[in-house]
């Protein structure tokens, strides 16, 4: 332990800064350091913070999610969803929220929280886990940092491209006849740092892949600013100028989506597959 001057020091009182050597991890910044007579005594207290580090985080995940409302349906007070709806225009906000309210019953309400315009974003996040809300996206996804902590909070997250079908599923879970169902599941994300026009081809990107692997005979949607503005099949993959069938997670690559000439730097193209779930209600 060095004091500010880097010289070696036994002990510092209140409010003294002092650098510290030694330590098994890199603490974060407002961590509270502990003094103890041994190291006994410094493990048991480490157990016992890490112990309830862990019951905090599953509480956290606990969230109401759609698949456990049925868990909650036999108690004798009526069980709520809350929601947060997010998508690329204020007229299907208004719709979403208008038509998911209107499901409520005698045994089980629907509560939107929040409506807005826009990606999904970490104050979307926050509040969906502080009000045990699930997100619903309508053409539009959440960012990098709303995506770590969309994992890290157990948040349920559904997107959606269609009314209907958010409709539709909501009012199948909760009257319990949803069958097997049809699903997305995102495969690869690329953003694009470049744009070339190549002849025959139309607009071509300069990608590199940022999550998963970008595969050829997977359908596509072009995002800008976390916004669906198009989607449709990649025409070509390309790296080094040779045809390729899949790149993946930090390589570079070209990619032409058919049909679509308006790619922009700063664009991403999401790759996604739809999978048939068994619902697990």
């Amino acid at each position: 332990m060095t004091d500010g001057a880097g010289k070696a020091i036994q002990k510092a009182g209140p409010s003294t800064p002092v650098e510290v050597q030694g330590l098994g991890g890199v603490p974060e910044s407002g961590d509270v350091a502990s003094v103890v007579i041994d190291e006994r005594k410094a493990r048991e207290i480490s157990d016992y913070r890490q112990s309830r580090y862990k019951e905090v985080k599953l509480a956290k995940q606990q969230k109401l999610k759609l698949e456990s409302m049925f868990e909650q349906m036999g108690d004798d007070d009526k069980t709520t969803l809350n929601l947060i709806i997010k998508a690329d225009v204020q007229g299907s906000v208004g719709a979403l929220s208008t038509t998911l309210e209107e499901i409520s019953g005698d045994s089980v309400s629907v509560h939107v929280v929040h409506g807005m315009v826009g990606g999904i974003n970490e104050s979307d996040v926050n509040l969906a886990a502080a009000s045990s809300a699930m997100i619903i996206g309508f053409n539009v996804r959440a960012d990098a940092t709303a995506r770590k902590m969309i994992e890290s909070e157990g948040v349920d997250v559904r997107y959606y491209n269609v009314i209907y079908n958010a409709i539709d599923d909501i009012k199948a879970a909760l009257s319990g006849m949803m069958a097997p169902v049809l699903r997305e599941q995102a495969i690869g994300l690329a953003e694009v740092r470049d744009v070339f026009r190549v002849a025959k081809l139309g607009a071509v990107a300069g990608c590199r892949v940022i999550e998963g692997e970008v595969k050829r005979n997977l359908p596509v949607r072009v995002l800008r600013d976390n916004v669906v503005i198009f989607e449709g099949q990649i025409d070509s993959l390309r790296r080094f100028k040779e045809d390729v069938t899949e790149v993946k997670n930090g390589f570079e690559c070209g990619i032409g989506v058919k049909n679509y000439n308006d790619i922009k730097e700063g664009d991403q193209i999401e790759i996604y597959q739809t999978v048939e779930e068994k619902p697990n209600l």
